[in-house]
């Protein structure tokens, strides 16, 4: 018989490799990573020739899983010495709700994972410029804050958390909901493990594992604000949408009024919208 899985729903830059690393620290714990990516980036995942055998590529097991998700995991049943399997789904995954709600309707227990959108923005921005993914020093980088880009990865963002949210409260699984400094404050594999079985009770007992060492570090130490070369600019525009509290780089359960706030479009000056949309074609023709 085929182990659990876990399943983490989650938007990207939310903390969730991070949260995958704290469960690798528990005895019998194998990760499935981003399982329905196209083109998956992770380096956490587990038994990734056994999954893609019956398909040959990635873009091909994330086609059928639109079909049946489930039958993508079914080579679970092969595997022995596992205790439980994680499953990670970013908002850009599997973008069908009738396959989301299967994973959910069958998985041991949901988390709901997300972060502060400011400060995820910064951490996305910083990457693109880096080009650099975890554990890297980025102190030497600075990105510019523009009200247009921060806008739209934003409403992604909590739009993608918010049908997450509905699909796992309509479904009646247990689920935890969680923000990326709940697992900060967690900090390691026995006491995150201890908060979801107290509201996951069906989760099985697992023990530390003592070969496990920390995989995923910040950044750097910087707040998301001050690594905005254009701070005051940037300050002021949050003000001004009525979310300045996010520049505090804190977690709140505020998804609802996010949402009321985010799909509001701010009337923006003229010179404002041809700067922004200049940025882009340069972003753009940077890329190709």
């Amino acid at each position: 018989m085929a182990a659990p899985f876990l399943l983490i729903l989650a938007h990207s830059r939310s903390g969730s490799t991070l949260l995958l690393d704290l469960l690798r620290g528990l005895k019998g714990v194998a990760s499935l990573a981003e399982f329905f990516s196209r083109e998956p980036e992770s380096q956490m995942a587990d038994f990734v020739d056994e999954s893609l055998e019956p398909y040959g590529s990635h873009a091909a097991l994330a086609d059928a899983a639109l079909e049946d998700p489930l039958a993508t995991l079914a080579f679970r049943e092969k595997i022995e010495g596992v205790n439980l399997f994680v499953v990670k789904v970013l908002g850009q995954h599997l973008r069908d709700d009738n396959a989301r709600r299967i994973l959910v309707d069958n998985a041991i227990g949901v988390v709901v994972l997300r972060r502060n959108p400011f400060s995820a923005w910064v951490s996305r921005a910083l990457v693109e410029k880096s080009q650099t993914w975890v554990n890297a020093g980025t102190t030497q980088f600075e990105v510019t804050y523009d009200e247009e880009f921060f806008l739209t990865f934003a409403r992604r963002y909590s739009t993608q958390i918010d049908t997450f949210r509905r699909i796992v409260t309509e479904s009646g699984k247990p689920f935890v909901s969680l923000t990326y400094s709940d697992v900060v404050a967690l900090g390691t594999p026995t006491h995150l493990w201890k908060f979801l079985r107290t509201a996951m009770p069906l989760l099985p007992d697992l023990r530390p594992n003592p070969a496990w060492k920390p995989r995923v570090s910040r950044q750097d130490e910087r707040l998301p604000i001050d690594r905005i070369s254009n701070r005051n600019d940037a300050v002021a525009s949050l003000d001004r949408l009525g979310v300045g509290y996010l520049v505090e780089n804190t977690d709140t359960d505020d998804l609802d009024y996010l949402l009321s706030v985010l799909v509001k479009e701010p009337p923006r000056p003229a010179l404002q919208r041809l700067m922004s949309a200049a940025k882009r074609r340069l972003g753009s023709s940077a890329k190709k």
